[in-house]
């Protein structure tokens, strides 16, 4: 079996990175022709807005044999409106070639690529084109690579005294080879660019098709090797790297196997494997197994997403290139916004990057792009997939916002039989962190899987800051408390507690002065004629940005200037300086990363937000007081929570005495001295942390707990307590038959229409929310008796039961026989406007609701439960 490694080719736009591409395929026999941007006929670049404009949009991949090896070539977009489609493919990829363009040089965004490979750890092959330029200097470009990166070096005649030189100059380690032996082996050299520590360059025109057998030798010849080498018969891991629909609409995840073998029928989490595909270019063959190392094509899978992974993968990395400009897309007067909805979410399961969202007050559908190119292409793919013509409204910053001192926020949900209560920690990071998720929190003092919930529930959102509601970035989140109940604690009830406590802290930020915003910033290159320099850097500096004159062509009389500065004035400063410079000056940048906002003061002016008036996003809680919900505001919260927390003593209960705390402390120390001896004093304080532990259904005879709580309640005023009144004699059930209710409301039909998933999904949400308002148990019943060989299946969607029918049973058949044999124990409601199932279960004993009448209930229930407690779902 060929050596195989995935290699993609990264550069700069119009560097010639497609026409290498070409070129390779062309020498190795792949392609009778090389085909080229200008002319529409690449092999790589086959979808037609791509031919149109000249410039890759989406990765695609080839196969390039190379004698007893092959290489997976995958072909990135160069424009920088496309770079998060080149990051993508990052996380897939054994080595990379950047091509950087010899008349163009270092640009900024060669080194914003450049970060993104160091982030992956990919090792790089360089390989310097269009070097048939007049003038061109081999030397002066090697010299500026090295400046860039010292252990770049010239693979050109690898076999001279010279090429081992520079190769001892990269690492003591290869000095001291090439001391003792003169030269330094070929094996010694791979290990070095697998690790990073040696960058071969090569030089050629891919047009002219110069250099490029010199660079396949060299390929050949110094290709690392896969990590997917030789695991073939290991348990099985795979990346999902990128989704597309085919052009019969099937949805494919293109993949990446890590490890292990995946076959056809195999189960990637509950979904089946109904089909493998091999691709190269446009075309494809289908293939009964892949092994590790090989990216593929699987149909039969709906749940996927970008980044997700089957198996254990310790290199996986969260990605670092977000769109920076939100636009609302405009479909005309008479657009059918749900029917809008469901394409643009279709196009952002392609390219995640999006960031769709569907803005319920404003009524618009918003998506988050880099820059005009793509909202040219995105309306153009819209025209040619559905005949719909779309505009934008002008782009505006996606700001972000952070914290600039720790806090801890508190967050209680606490209406009747409903119980949970969080402490997050809330830590600043540095720029670029992102978010991150910790738990703190000893499991002694609340059971690990309300921990994972927790943490689940953090997770799932984008929380909002409280300066002008622009997500919460570079923080780490830490639960450093919580409590639950025996009874009455549901996830849901998690996930309001969390989410009110990461407000909580943020309004703590905001009293203390010290939520900041961030924006976006380039870093550019700016080449102007040197009688303009003065004017560049002025304005520059103006608005808060960085200038370096970083070189000079004492020919040309050119001068270049590199630095960073905000997106937000650099995109208008584009205009102006072809303005100002007669069209001479030529800007060029890439995003890289997020920085303090030039002009907060300005911002927040001329914002409307009120984080007090975000329905949305709640910073009260809600406590239990006579059997009733009370909403306390967050300035309150601290006062009535049920634990405390120090960074001395950890969490305890607040309604425990100064003794728990100080066993909790002893606690502390101990676990930070696990051979420390643990004295009969020590445990007696542990086993008295621990009686109100929150552990599930566990309980405690201690006796000195009650008149804990009763001295601690003594001390507050309302809400005193929690009171907890009778339960009904027969436990609730709604059964609800999943196909009827679909068809009946009107905007789940709508869904199904262009999704049956989504809208079985949408509905399973909806029962989830209403299962934590209603308090009654919940199973969502759904066809599937036209499945061959199915069983009945059941499975948990949050916190209610979702039922799949086995083979010749209807969902009907279901839910009348579960209502016969269970009705005496339950007191059971079917859902459903089926009369034949109507009547059959009313005669069971059960209750019945029509489809549009559960409809209208669940209405009801949100509007009063959101109404009283400020939780807009």
């Amino acid at each position: 079996m060929k050596n195989k490694a995935v290699i993609g080719i990264l550069a700069h736009v119009d560097a010639g990175k497609t026409t290498l591409s070409e070129s390779l395929l062309y020498k190795t026999g792949v392609i009778a022709k090389a085909g080229r941007v200008d002319y529409g006929d690449s092999f790589l670049d086959g979808d037609a807005i791509e031919r149109e404009r000249g410039i890759t949009i989406y990765s695609k991949n080839a196969r390039i044999p190379l004698n007893e090896k092959e290489i997976i070539l995958i072909d990135t977009p160069g424009h920088a409106d496309f770079s998060a489609e080149t990051e993508r493919v990052l996380s897939v990829l054994d080595a990379a070639v950047l091509v950087i363009d010899a008349s163009s040089g270092i640009t900024s965004h060669t080194k914003m690529l450049w970060a993104l490979l160091k982030y992956y750890e990919i090792p790089v092959y360089i390989f310097v084109n269009k070097t048939d330029i007049p003038g061109f200097d081999r030397t002066k470009v090697l010299n500026s690579i090295k400046n860039f990166c010292p252990e770049a070096v010239d693979f050109t005649d690898d076999s001279s005294e010279a090429f081992f030189e520079n190769i001892a100059t990269c690492k003591e380690e290869y000095l001291n080879i090439f001391l003792e032996q003169s030269n330094i082996e070929k094996e010694e050299i791979v290990k070095g660019i697998k690790r990073r520590e040696i960058f071969p360059v090569f030089f050629g025109s891919a047009l002219k098709l110069e250099g490029i057998d010199a660079f396949l030798n060299g390929l050949d010849k110094y290709m690392v090797a896969s990590d997917s080498e030789g695991l073939e018969n290991e348990e099985l891991c795979a990346i999902c790297y990128k989704i597309v629909h085919d052009s019969d609409s099937k949805r494919l995840t293109f993949a990446k196997i890590i490890s292990g073998t995946l076959a056809i029928k195999d189960m990637l989490g509950d979904e089946k494997v109904n089909e493998i595909r091999i691709y190269s270019g446009e075309k494809y063959r289908k293939v009964t197994e892949v092994k590790a190392g090989e990216i593929c094509a699987v149909a039969g899978l709906n749940e996927t997403r970008t980044g997700t992974v089957f198996g254990e993968y310790k290199k996986s990395r969260k990605p670092l290139l977000t769109p920076v400009l939100s636009y609302a897309i405009d479909f005309g007067p008479d657009a059918d916004l749900r029917k809008m909805w469901s394409i643009v979410s279709k196009y952002a399961e392609e390219d995640p990057s999006l960031n769709a969202e569907f803005d319920e007050e404003s009524r618009e559908i918003k998506v988050s792009l880099m820059g005009d190119v793509q909202t040219q292409v995105l309306t153009r793919k819209f025209f040619d997939d559905h005949g719909i013509k779309i505009s934008f409204r002008e782009g505006k910053i996606r700001y972000k916002e952070t914290i600039e001192e720790t806090v801890i926020g508190v967050g209680h949900f606490e209406p009747l039989r409903h119980y949970a209560e969080a402490q997050i920690k809330i830590t600043p990071l540095e720029r670029g962190s992102g978010v991150e998720f910790e738990s703190g929190l000893s499991e002694d003092l609340l059971d690990k899987n309300w921990q994972k919930s927790i943490l689940s529930h953090l997770k799932e959102k984008e929380h909002k800051g409280v300066l002008i509601g622009a997500p919460l970035t570079d923080v780490r989140f830490t639960l450093v408390a919580g409590r639950a109940h025996p009874k009455h604690t549901e996830g849901g009830d998690f996930r309001q507690a969390s989410y009110r406590a990461v407000r909580q802290g943020a309004m703590k930020a905001l009293e203390l002065n010290k939520c900041r915003i961030l924006e976006p910033y380039y870093d550019y290159t700016l080449e102007i004629p040197e009688s303009y320099v003065g004017r560049a850097v002025t304005d520059i500096t103006a608005f808060k940005g960085t200038a370096t004159i970083s070189e000079k062509d004492f020919d040309t009389g050119t001068v270049t200037i590199t630095g960073h500065a905000p997106v937000s004035a650099m995109n208008a400063y584009a205009k102006e300086i072809v303005a100002y410079s007669k069209g001479k000056g030529k800007l060029l940048f890439s995003i890289s990363g997020y920085d303090y906002c030039h002009n907060e003061e300005e911002i927040l002016e001329n914002t409307s937000y009120n984080p007090d008036s975000d329905l949305r996003n709640p910073s009260s809680s809600v406590f239990c007081s006579h059997g009733a919900g009370t909403v306390v505001e967050w300035q309150d919260v601290d006062k009535y929570k049920h634990t405390e927390y120090s960074e001395e003593y950890g969490a305890v209960s607040a309604l425990i005495d100064d003794a728990a705390k100080e066993a909790n402390r002893l606690r502390k120390e101990r676990e930070a001295n696990k051979d420390s001896f643990i004295s009969p004093e020590e445990v007696d304080g542990i086993i008295l942390s621990s009686v109100y532990a929150n552990q599930n259904g566990r309980k405690t005879a201690y006796k000195g707990i009650s008149e804990a709580m009763r001295r601690r309640n003594d001390k507050k005023e309302a809400p005193k307590e929690v009171v907890y009144k009778g339960t009904a004699q027969k436990e609730k059930y709604l059964l609800v038959d999943a196909y009827n209710v679909i068809h009946a409301w009107s905007d789940l039909d709508s869904l199904s229409k262009s999704s049956m998933d989504a809208a079985a999904d949408r509905l399973n949400e909806i029962m989830s929310n209403y299962r934590e308002i209603a308090g009654i148990e919940i199973i969502v019943v759904y066809d599937a008796y036209r499945v061959e060989g199915k069983q009945t299946s059941e499975k948990k969607y949050d916190n209610i039961t979702v039922v799949y029918t086995k083979e010749a049973q209807t969902a009907d058949q279901y839910i009348e026989r579960y209502a016969h044999q269970n009705s005496k124990k339950y007191d059971i409601t079917v859902a459903t406007s089926d009369g034949l199932e109507q009547i059959i279960v009313t005669g069971a004993g059960c209750n019945i609701i029509s489809s549009r009448e559960f409809e209208e209930e669940v209405k009801r229930k949100n509007k009063e439960f959101n109404e009283r407690f400020g939780v807009l779902k």
